[in-house]
């Protein structure tokens, strides 16, 4: 049976920030199930629903703007789509916008973060210590991965870098061969001060394949 490419582009906000990734598979393929769509599954003994996340968010951590894609088996208008799946997802996940997929997950190059700091930091001289720390001409910091930790030079790979109030927005590396989780920022000041950073809420607003949006 033919299939057809399907983007959703969804937000990921509010308590559903903890639900994990692998969950969140699971709740968007319960969601798919309730819907009655007409959802290419795989074929096989065991057949199952194709969902792919393109970039999965880190645990706690909200997504404005996020994209997974799947396959649809009859033609559906997109906006019904859309209606019949936020129907069926809970409150904090809600499906924007339902297209053609132009990119791929590999042409993913980076993420727009926004980062909303706790008044009492502010209040205390932390925006101004977090403010020195990014004018740095280097921020070294520990980067664990599946082979060990290396330490990076963040100063590098932040863009954009806006401070408006209580509020850091930035841009970073983001990708399957190459990503730069904000907290790492965090982790970086911490070190620089003794002074660990508690409920922050960092948000991905965006991702970027080169300079412009993933589509």
């Amino acid at each position: 049976m033919p299939s057809v490419n399907t983007r959703a582009f969804f937000s990921k906000t509010g308590r559903a920030k903890y639900i994990s990734h692998l969950d969140l598979s699971t709740v968007m393929i319960r969601a798919m199930k309730r819907t009655k769509l007409p959802i290419w599954q795989t074929e096989g003994f065991n057949p199952r629903t194709y969902v792919t996340f393109m970039l999965p968010l880190s645990l706690g951590q909200e997504g404005e703007h996020e994209a997974m894609d799947f396959r649809l088996t009859e033609d559906v208008p997109y906006d019904e789509v859309r209606d019949r799946l936020n129907a069926a997802l809970p409150p904090d996940i809600r499906v924007l916008e339902i297209t053609v997929p132009k990119d791929k997950n590999t042409d993913i190059t980076a993420a727009r973060y926004r980062i909303e700091l706790p008044e009492e930091f502010c209040s205390s001289g932390g925006a101004e210590k977090l403010r020195e720390l990014c004018g740095r001409e280097q921020i070294n910091v520990e980067k664990r991965t599946k082979k060990g930790s290396i330490v990076v030079d963040l100063k590098p790979l932040m863009t954009d870098v806006e401070m408006n109030g209580n509020v850091l927005s930035l841009t970073l590396p983001a990708g399957n061969s190459f990503n730069i989780n904000p907290a790492l920022l965090f982790e970086a000041y911490a070190a620089e001060y003794g002074e660990p950073i508690r409920r922050l809420r960092i948000v991905r607003t965006n991702i970027y394949s080169g300079n412009r949006e993933f589509e």
